[in-house]
């Protein structure tokens, strides 16, 4: 549940599922009027507008799109189907199963029908198939929405159209898009790809990485971690992962930051150049990092970590990231010692070595893991 406050009125409660059903259902709608062919300049900025009021509108309309144009079953079920025309659901050219193999898509489709809705299906020849005029907006609106939702599920699930990429411990990567944008990974980094006509889907599994877009007004660029949605168009911004959070920094240009799911704000939260965003859980703190925090915060991209006046635990949590033999800190009294310098990422032995030189820290090896103690 969220709640809506306007000064003028009392707080109304919003039930989320009802929102994004009528939200899912207006997509719908839009996209059939898009494909009838009857599409005017007032219509599309009448769309583009809609579009830029809310970050799930965008995505709402792009889950349909993107369904509709790469679901490979589409061009089998609508063969001999003017451009526009969407069949409705009782009415799908099926062929039957014995003369094809079934896909991801077609089963899932074929489940939700009844048996009687199936048989019906499958019997009807192409000659005779049934064609939803767009006049019947309403039904062509649920059909779409009700094939889009199926689709799109079941799509991502088998994921399909989707490049992944990796790095391990201690290793960077930089990755050119075919939409011209390039992605950076970070050490011990994940990422699954995602690129159609109408969206470009990122979804971050772990790691950091270091987004660069290109413009493209028509397929915004969204990052997805956990429940947590960062949206752009062109724009240059960095996204950590920790857990299920995120720590997000605008280097150019601007991001939405939003979360979704049935129990989600709908608040957004927009993050101009220079802005550094962390949430934890449903709280979100926006601040504006010195010149000092933001060499840090991107410092790991031309391969260094840079200290200054940083807690020794903290310190360790980020060396840690870079290397397989990780250090623990066993006397608590020496986490908060503060240090500064720059060190490269591959090179905590060097780390070690000043810290035990110049500090009372005392540094021991047992088996893996690298200890320190108060000395």
């Amino acid at each position: 549940m969220a709640l809506r406050c306007d000064p003028k009125k009392e707080c109304l409660e919003v039930t989320q599922t009802v929102n994004r059903t009528t939200i899912e259902e207006t997509a719908a709608g839009w996209f059939a009027r898009r494909e009838s062919g009857d599409w005017s300049a007032t219509e599309q900025a009448q769309l583009e507008a809609w579009l830029e009021s809310s970050t799930a509108h965008r995505i709402a309309y792009i889950r349909i799109a993107s369904t509709w144009e790469r679901s490979g079953r589409l061009s089998a079920l609508g063969a001999g189907v003017p451009p526009g025309a969407i069949p409705a659901r009782a009415t799908w050219n099926f062929p039957p199963p014995s003369k094809a193999p079934s896909s991801p898509v077609s089963s899932g489709l074929s489940e939700i029908a009844s048996d009687s809705e199936r048989s019906s299906a499958f019997s009807r020849s192409s000659t005779s198939r049934l064609r939803a005029p767009w006049s019947r907006r309403v039904p062509v609106a649920a059909a779409l929405l009700l094939f889009g939702i199926t689709a799109s599920v079941i799509w991502y699930l088998s994921g399909h159209g989707t490049n992944s990429y990796s790095t391990s411990v201690g290793a960077l990567a930089t990755i050119p898009l075919s939409d011209g944008s390039k992605v950076m990974l970070n050490t011990d980094s994940q990422i699954g790809v995602v690129l159609s006509k109408s969206g470009r889907y990122v979804t971050l599994k772990r790691g950091e990485a270091f987004f660069e877009v290109s413009k493209d007004a028509a397929r915004p660029f969204v990052v997805e971690i956990a429940d947590k949605r960062v949206v752009a168009v062109g724009t240059r911004f960095s996204v950590r992962r920790d857990k299920d959070d995120v720590r997000v920094y605008v280097e150019e240009g601007r991001v939405r930051l939003n979360r979704v799911g049935p129990d989600s704000e709908e608040a957004e939260t927009l993050l101009s150049a220079g802005t550094e965003a962390r949430t934890a859980k449903r709280a979100v703190l926006v601040d504006q990092p010195t010149a000092t925090q933001v060499e840090q915060l991107i410092s790991w991209r031309t391969g260094y970590i840079k200290f200054r006046d940083t807690a020794l635990a903290d310190a360790v949590a980020d060396f840690n990231r870079y290397s397989l033999h990780k250090m623990v800190i066993e006397d608590p009294t020496i986490g908060n010692i503060h240090i500064g310098g720059n060190f490269r990422t591959d090179d905590a032995e060097g780390f070690l070595d000043l810290l035990q030189s110049g500090f009372p820290v005392n540094v021991a090896r047992r088996g893996e893991l690298i200890v320190l103690t108060k000395r």
